[in-house]
């Protein structure tokens, strides 16, 4: 039995390494509104995409493989709704399987139960693979992704159809027929060899309706009997036996496929809820009017990240309508040091940039006109927790803390995205912090965008004039009205007096 292949084009995500530190990436990118949004209320699309918006592609083949099936979702929606539904109902079945498996293993009494479980679950697997077979068949000549393609193409390669006739002979097990042996005896009664030659249920038996007759004519011949009945009880014990051995060994014949067909359906129900998601996102912004586009991702350590119309995506979800947008170039940038006014969208804007690289490394649209940048095998966040109370006495250790762990769980070409890091002590000794750390990442080639409000520290960086280093300026009017637009330019102050005198009197 073949595997699904919809997230990678020969694995699953078993065994893919995800985020070190999911929590911090999923609270400062304020990520459950998204998953909120994807899941539209059903639980198991919740859990899947959560999982695996946190694995990180590796390649950029791997990104326009999901990208493919994307669009042939997206381009046929009655297809996507189709296999989701049987890779639901199968999961259930799946779970019901495994639980009264579980069951039968603490019973004492026979086996029988556990194999007729098996063998209805064998035989519901089969026609719930034809199905999927039917569906994709039904709509091949408008699929172009290989993903689902290849899924196509290697169901047909299967013999679905005669497992699954060969599941149903076993049937006479539990709804009668007919089965047959070959015995062979040795010395002193002694069965030497054991032959199971078929078996057929009785439906089957009765559709075809053939029996030879050789053994009862001769039985007529010289005994004037059809048959010659076998009523002893112990015999009947023994056939009991013998036909629970039977069906034992015949379900060990299948066990291969079985557990292939279980992984299966894990793996194609994850899937599948994880594309679910990815519809859902993109219907509900269409319905907004705010659009999604498909990012171009390049090899890690390339460096160069180009974006147009970039935007927060969870804000546009949570207010409904499109937040401001913003352009950059970044070639073989380094570091990013963003300063500017309060209130003016650096936070936002650097929220806007994580989500985005986020969705583009597990394969999906990303809330922008247009986004270009490299795969990055780790993306750490690092913002301030000022909300946090419990911090209060602490708050600068904490950050310490987060910052250490970070780096020991960073590897070559990580990403690292701060916010305000070091803004629970002074000045002086933020940018004294903050120095050492931007100083390291930077000859690590640790690439880090950060907002600060460290204007001792950001002022410096600047008159380095380190190369791979950009400085980008919320844009703040003459007025003080803030366009929450980021612009290149030297860094600014975070605090403008005037600003709130104004507000205060008018």
């Amino acid at each position: 039995m073949t595997d699904s292949f919809l997230l990678y084009p020969d694995s699953s995500t078993e065994g893919k390494y995800s985020y070190a530190f999911q929590g911090d990436i999923i609270k400062d990118l304020n990520l459950n509104i998204l998953f909120k949004t994807m899941a539209k209320e059903d639980w198991r699309i919740a859990e899947k995409v959560r999982k695996i918006i946190m694995i990180p592609l590796a390649a950029p083949e791997e990104v326009h493989y999901r990208h493919a099936i994307i669009k042939d979702f997206y381009n046929i929606p009655e297809l996507s709704e189709q296999l989701y539904e049987h890779a639901v109902r199968q999961q259930q079945i799946l779970d019901q399987y495994k639980e009264d498996m579980e069951k039968n293993r603490t019973r004492t009494a026979r086996k029988s139960s556990e194999m007729i479980d098996t063998l209805h679950f064998l035989s519901q697997s089969v026609e719930r693979l034809l199905a999927i077979q039917a569906i994709l068949e039904e709509f091949s000549q408008n699929l172009m992704s290989p993903g689902l393609l290849s899924l196509y193409e290697r169901l047909q390669k299967e013999p679905l159809e005669e497992l699954a006739q060969r599941i149903k002979d076993l049937h006479f097990y539990t709804e009668g027929g007919e089965v047959s042996y070959h015995l062979q005896f040795c010395g002193g009664m002694k069965i030497g060899q054991a032959v199971l030659r078929s078996c057929v249920n009785k439906k089957r038996r009765k559709r075809e309706g053939k029996t030879s007759h050789s053994l009862q004519n001769m039985y007529w011949k010289y005994l004037k009997k059809n048959t010659i009945p076998l009523d002893s009880e112990a015999l009947r014990q023994d056939i009991g036996l013998l036909t629970d051995s039977t069906i034992k060994e015949c379900l060990e014949l299948f066990s291969p496929f079985l557990q292939q067909t279980m992984m299966f359906f894990e793996h194609f129900t994850e899937e599948m809820a994880f594309y679910m998601g990815v519809l859902h996102l993109m219907q509900r912004m269409n319905e907004l009017s705010i659009p999604l586009s498909m990012p171009k991702p390049a090899t890690a350590g390339s460096g160069h990240t180009a974006f147009t119309g970039l935007y927060e995506l969870t804000m546009a979800i949570y207010m409904q309508n499109h937040p401001v947008r913003n352009d950059a170039v970044f070639h073989d940038t380094i570091l990013t040091v963003i300063t500017g006014a309060n209130q003016g969208g650096k936070s936002t804007f650097l929220r806007s940039y994580g989500i985005a690289q986020l969705l583009m490394q597990c394969g999906m649209p990303v809330p922008s006109a247009e986004f270009s940048a490299p795969l990055y095998p780790q993306i750490f966040t690092h913002f301030t927790r000022r909300e946090d109370e419990k911090l209060n006495s602490g708050r600068l250790q904490e950050e310490l803390g987060r910052m250490s762990a970070m780096i020991q769980a960073a590897v070559p070409n990580s990403l690292f995205l701060l916010n305000e890091s070091f803004a629970s002590t002074t000045e002086k000794e933020g940018s004294r912090i903050a120095d050492g750390i931007i100083r390291a990442f930077y000859e690590k080639g640790i690439t880090t965008m950060m907002v600060t409000h460290l204007f001792e520290f950001a002022r410096s960086m600047y008159q380095k004039n380190l190369p791979h280093t950009d400085f980008l300026v919320a844009e703040r009017r003459e007025d003080g009205t803030r366009t929450f637009r980021m612009l290149p330019g030297e860094p600014h102050y975070t605090s403008y007096g005037t600003d709130l005198f104004q507000k205060l009197i008018p």
